[in-house]
C-alpha cells in the first residue's frame, strides 16, 4: 500500500534558543564545528544530530535534549509515524562524525532563500500569476527568465514565488536558490547544492569541472520535482552552469541584462516593468503612511521623479518613515525637500542585514541607487560609459529619442548603442528609438557633471543644441516629426538659454515658433520668443529681431490682441525695410493688413495688403500671393 510522505516537525525550542542569543545559523555551526546547512536541517526537523553534536548543542545552550527538542522521539506528525525511518537513497552524513540518523524523504528548502518580504508585493499580482503559470506548465516554459531594470523588483518577485504555498505544493521536493551577482563563486554554490542534495563529501571532493558538477547534481536531483532559482545572473555561462534540474524541475532566472534573458529562454523573457503612479503611491503609503496622506502632491512628484522604480520608492519610503517618527512637520518638510533633489535620491543609503544583502553589491556596501547602478557602470567599456553619460542630456522616460539623435549627441557608433542596450541601462522604445529611465538618467547626469567628465558635459549639450536646431530648421513644416520630438526640442532650447548659446537660441526659437502657434501653445511661444528677442538684441542680429517680432505679433493676433500685434508688426517692418529683406517685408505687410482690418482700419489694411502682394509677386511666393488675394477680397467685401 502506498503511504504519504513524512512531514518534518520543526524543533522550535532549538531555533528559539539560537534566536534569543541573536546568533545566526552560521555562528552556531562555527561554535560546534559543523555547517550551517546541518543547523538548518536540525531546526526544521529534517534530520536529527548524532549523539556527538547533541552533546555539543546541549553544552552550548546549557539545556538538556528534551529542552531543545532533541529527544529520541520522532519529529513527524502522527499520521506519518510509519515514515520516520525512511532514508533517502545515496545520502551520506555531513556531520563530520558517524551517524545512524534516518533522513526522511521530505521537501528540501534551501536556507539561502531570502526571508519573505514584510508585506505583500504591490502591483505585481498579474506578474506573479503569469510566472506561476509558466513555471507549473513544464516543458520549455519551465525555464523562465525575469528581466528588467536594476531595482525594478526581480529578486523580490522571486523571493515571493519561493515562499508561495502553491509553488511549494507543486514543486513538492523543494526549492534551491543561488544568488550570483557580478562575481559569483559557481563552484562553491554547486558544492553547497550538492551537500543539500545529499551528495557524499567524497564525491564532492572529486569534482574538477562545471560539467562534472552539472552531471552529478542532475543525477542527484533525478526525478524530483524542484524549483531552482538563479538570481541576478550577469553572464549566460554562469546562468547555464546552475541549470542542473531534472525533467520534473523548473528554473527561474533573474537578470538585468536583456541579452541573457532572451538567450536562455525559448519563448521570450518576462519583462518586469516599473510601477504605475497609483501602485507607487500605494507603496509609499505602506512605507510612510503619515507622510503620504498629508503630502500627497509632493509624494506624487517624487513618484514621477523616480519613474515608479520600486527600489527608489522603498528607499524613499523607509527614509520618510524614519524622519516622520517624531511627528514634527519641520522634519518631514526637510526630508521631502531633500528627496526633491536628484543627487540626494541617488545617494540615499540603507544598511541591510548580511542575509538581505543585494547580490550585486560587495558585503560592506550599503544599498543605494548610486551603488546599484555603479556596479553595472563599472562593467562598461570607456566609449560605452561616455555615451551613456552623454545620453543623459535627453529628457528621460517616458520621453524617447531617435537613434539619429543619440548618435549625434553621444558621438558614438551603433555598436556602442547596442552594447548599452544589452546592459539594460538603455531601453528600446519602438523602431530606432531609445529611452533612459529617470533614475538612470539622474545617475548618468550626476556622473557627467563630475570633474572628470566636465568637458564632456559641455560638449554633450552643445551637440544636442546643434542637432536640434538643424533638425527643426530642416523639418519646420513636418508637424508630426516636430510633435514626436517636442520635449527634446524644448530641452535643447532651454539648454541654449542656460548655456548662453544666443545665436542658436534665436535660430531655434524662430524655426519652432510656427509649430507652437499652430498648436495653440501661445504662452510657451511667447516665453520662448521673448528670450529669442532679447538674445537677438544682445547680438545686434537684425534678422533675428525681425523674425522674433513677426512671430510675437502672430501670437498676439491669435489671442485677439490686434493692437499689440500691430505694434510688433510695425517695429518688425521698419527693421525689415532697413535690412532690405523682401520676403520678411511681404510677410509683415500681410499680417499688418489682417490686424488692421480687425481693428476696422480697412483703407490702411488694403494699402498694406496691396504692397505685400506686389512684393510676393516679385519674389514669386505663390502661397502668399494666394493668401493675400483672399484677404483683399475679404477686406473689399
Amino acid at each position: 500500500m502506498q503511504t504519504s510522505k513524512a512531514t518534518p516537525q520543526p524543533r522550535w525550542r532549538l531555533s528559539e534558543e539560537r534566536t534569543q542569543r541573536k546568533w545566526s545559523q552560521q555562528e552556531v555551526a562555527d561554535l560546534i564545528g559543523t555547517t550551517y546547512v546541518n543547523i538548518s536541517r536540525w531546526e526544521r526537523g529534517i534530520t536529527r544530530p548524532n549523539p556527538y553534536f547533541r552533546r555539543k548543542l546541549c553544552a552550548l545552550f546549557d539545556k538538556n535534549e528534551q529542552e531543545l527538542d532533541l529527544g529520541g522521539g520522532t519529529r513527524f506528525s502522527a499520521s506519518h509515524a510509519g515514515e520516520a525511518e525512511k532514508v533517502t537513497a545515496g545520502v551520506a552524513s555531513t556531520d563530520g562524525a558517524s551517524s545512524s540518523e534516518a533522513i526522511p524523504d521530505g521537501a528540501l528548502y534551501d536556507s539561502a532563500i531570502p526571508l519573505q518580504p514584510a508585506f505583500t508585493l504591490i502591483g505585481r499580482d498579474n506578474e506573479l500569476s503569469q510566472i506561476k503559470q509558466r513555471l507549473r506548465k513544464g516543458g520549455s516554459v519551465a525555464l523562465t527568465a525575469l528581466n528588467g531594470l536594476p531595482g525594478v523588483g526581480k529578486t523580490a518577485l522571486s523571493i515571493t514565488l519561493a515562499h508561495d504555498p502553491e509553488i511549494r505544493e507543486h514543486f513538492r521536493d523543494g526549492i534551491l536558490w543561488a544568488g550570483l551577482g557580478p562575481h559569483p563563486n559557481i563552484s562553491g554554490m554547486l558544492s553547497r547544492w550538492g551537500t543539500l542534495l545529499g551528495v557524499s563529501a567524497n564525491a564532492l571532493a572529486t569534482m574538477r569541472s562545471d560539467e562534472e558538477w552539472a552531471k552529478t547534481l542532475h543525477a542527484a536531483i533525478g526525478t524530483r520535482s524542484m524549483l531552482l532559482v538563479i538570481d541576478d545572473a550577469w553572464t549566460v555561462e554562469e546562468a547555464l552552469a546552475m541549470k542542473v534540474g531534472g525533467p520534473n524541475c523548473a528554473h527561474l532566472v533573474t537578470t538585468r541584462f536583456p541579452g541573457i534573458a532572451s538567450h536562455i529562454t525559448v519563448d521570450g523573457a518576462t519583462v518586469i516593468h516599473e510601477l504605475d503612479e497609483h501602485e507607487s503611491i500605494e507603496l509609499l503609503k505602506k512605507l510612510a503612511p503619515g507622510v503620504v496622506d498629508k503630502e500627497e502632491k509632493k509624494a506624487t512628484d517624487l513618484v514621477h521623479a523616480v519613474g515608479g522604480l520600486p527600489l527608489a520608492l522603498t528607499l524613499m519610503g523607509n527614509y520618510l518613515r524614519k524622519e516622520a517618527h517624531s511627528g514634527k512637520s519641520r522634519r518631514i518638510g526637510a526630508a521631502l525637500k531633500r528627496l526633491a533633489v536628484a543627487e540626494e535620491r541617488l545617494l540615499l543609503r540603507e544598511a541591510r542585514a548580511p542575509v538581505e544583502r543585494h547580490t550585486s553589491l560587495p558585503t560592506e556596501t550599503p544599498l543605494s541607487l548610486q551603488t546599484v547602478f555603479e556596479v553595472t557602470d563599472q562593467q562598461l567599456k570607456e566609449p560605452e560609459r561616455a555615451a551613456l553619460y552623454a545620453l543623459s542630456v535627453f529628457p528621460p522616460k517616458p520621453n524617447s529619442f531617435s537613434e539619429e539623435a543619440a548618435l549625434a549627441v553621444a558621438d558614438c557608433t551603433v555598436e556602442t548603442l547596442d552594447a548599452l542596450s544589452d546592459t539594460g541601462l538603455l531601453e528600446s522604445s519602438g523602431t530606432d528609438r531609445y529611452t533612459l529611465h529617470q533614475t538612470i538618467a539622474d545617475y548618468a547626469h550626476f556622473a557627467l557633471v563630475g570633474t572628470r567628465f566636465s568637458a564632456s558635459h559641455t560638449a554633450a549639450y552643445e551637440k544636442l543644441i546643434a542637432f536640434v536646431i538643424s533638425y527643426v530648421e530642416l523639418h519646420k513644416k513636418d508637424y508630426e516629426l516636430l510633435e514626436m520630438e517636442f520635449n527634446m526640442i524644448i530641452a535643447a532650447l532651454e539648454a541654449a538659454q542656460e548655456k548662453g548659446k544666443q545665436a542658436e537660441l534665436v535660430r531655434g526659437v524662430n524655426a519652432f515658433a510656427p509649430f507652437l502657434i499652430l498648436r495653440g501653445l501661445y504662452e510657451l511661444a511667447e516665453q520662448q520668443l521673448q528670450q529669442a528677442l532679447h538674445a537677438a538684441q544682445h547680438l545686434s542680429d537684425r534678422h533675428g529681431i525681425t523674425n522674433s517680432l513677426l512671430h510675437r505679433g502672430e501670437v498676439a493676433q491669435k489671442q485677439g490682441h490686434y493692437a499689440q500685434a500691430e505694434a510688433y508688426y510695425q517695429d518688425g517692418l521698419a527693421l525689415a525695410r532697413e535690412i532690405q529683406e523682401p520676403e520678411r517685408i511681404s510677410a509683415l505687410l500681410t499680417n499688418l493688413g489682417w490686424a488692421s482690418s480687425k481693428l476696422g482700419e480697412f483703407a490702411q489694411a488694403e494699402g498694406y495688403l496691396h504692397e505685400g502682394l506686389s512684393l510676393a509677386r516679385q519674389i514669386k511666393h505663390l502661397e502668399r500671393i494666394s493668401d493675400l488675394l483672399e484677404m483683399l477680397g475679404s477686406v473689399a467685401g
